[in-house]
């Protein structure tokens, strides 16, 4: 596929939800006003939609598609206007129809979420259901991702307040966008200080979780959070000391990847939003970026 034929299939995937949320394809002039509205410019795939809200477009460069808005008087000339709101990673060569049709998905997803107003009912830290240590150790109950996110907050005070408020607003907990926004950035700076206290209290909590956890929270702590070492010698050496020896093959192997495959980097940046698992999947993101070459617990 090329730039153009991606567009079109996002277009016949997303012409109904954009319709719903109040925007009509905008045609250049001269153009034919029956199908993909998609024209080039310079190097990169452009698509808008109007209405009365404002202009959405999407413009595809080089690996990323992304979905920018204006108002509805913004000029079209180039993107000066233009507030982008979200990008999706999409690599030519690697990737196919079935993943165009997913990116449709994800941005149905994200318009409808963002233009027809939902009623939120508010969330309090104490009605979060999270699993205890003694479930955890006695097999009743696995560690899932936002017992850990509970778990690290314990330690990071700023990610208190920002589990109920990411539920409240997405109704569910959504780990990578949490984690992506939130925890990350505490998790990186703590390894980059290298303080041994707060690093012993930090991968006290990721191996407790890691050991009695999921397949899912494995993948989230492997991927998600220690991804951003990639291989870098200095980091490895100081996690080293502190990773359990159920997670020392996993974290380096992921690192690893990560280090050497651009589109297992560009995935790891750019996780989907408004897209919550629709059934459990086994492995989830870790699986992905290894291709199944991983062994889960």
């Amino acid at each position: 596929m090329d730039k153009l034929q991606v567009m079109e299939i996002l277009y016949n995937n997303i012409s109904s939800a954009m319709t719903q949320c109040g925007f009509a394809p905008e045609y250049k002039e001269g153009a034919k006003k029956n199908g993909c509205p998609v024209y080039e410019r310079g190097d990169a795939a452009v698509m808008d939609f109007s209405g009365e809200k404002g202009v959405a477009r999407l413009v595809f460069s080089q690996d990323r598609i992304h979905l920018l808005f204006a108002g509805k008087d913004a000029p079209r000339e180039d993107d000066s206007a233009f507030t982008r709101d979200t990008t999706y990673l999409f690599v030519l060569d690697e990737y196919t129809e079935k993943d165009a049709k997913g990116v449709a998905n994800e941005i149905n997803e994200y318009v409808t979420d963002t233009f027809i107003v939902k009623k939120k009912t508010p969330v309090k830290t104490k009605d979060i259901n999270t699993v205890s240590r003694t479930a955890a150790r006695r097999g009743i109950l696995a560690y899932d991702p936002v017992t850990l996110a509970t778990k690290l907050a314990g330690i990071y005070p700023e990610l208190k307040d920002e589990i109920p408020a990411h539920i409240a607003y997405y109704g569910e907990f959504l780990c990578e966008e949490f984690f992506v926004k939130h925890a990350n950035k505490c998790v990186e700076a703590t390894i980059r200080e290298n303080n041994p206290q707060k690093m012993k209290r930090l991968f006290n909590i990721l191996g407790e979780v890691y050991e009695d956890g999921t397949n899912e929270v494995q993948s989230l702590i492997a991927v998600t959070v220690l991804g951003f070492i990639e291989n870098d010698p200095m980091l490895v050496q100081r996690i080293m000391p502190y990773l359990t020896d159920t997670m020392l093959e996993p974290v380096l192997a992921v690192s690893k990847r990560l280090k050497k495959s651009k589109s297992a980097k560009l995935r790891l940046e750019n996780p989907p939003k408004y897209k919550p698992p629709k059934k459990k999947k086994s492995g989830g993101l870790m699986n992905q970026l290894m291709g199944g070459g991983i062994p889960q617990q």
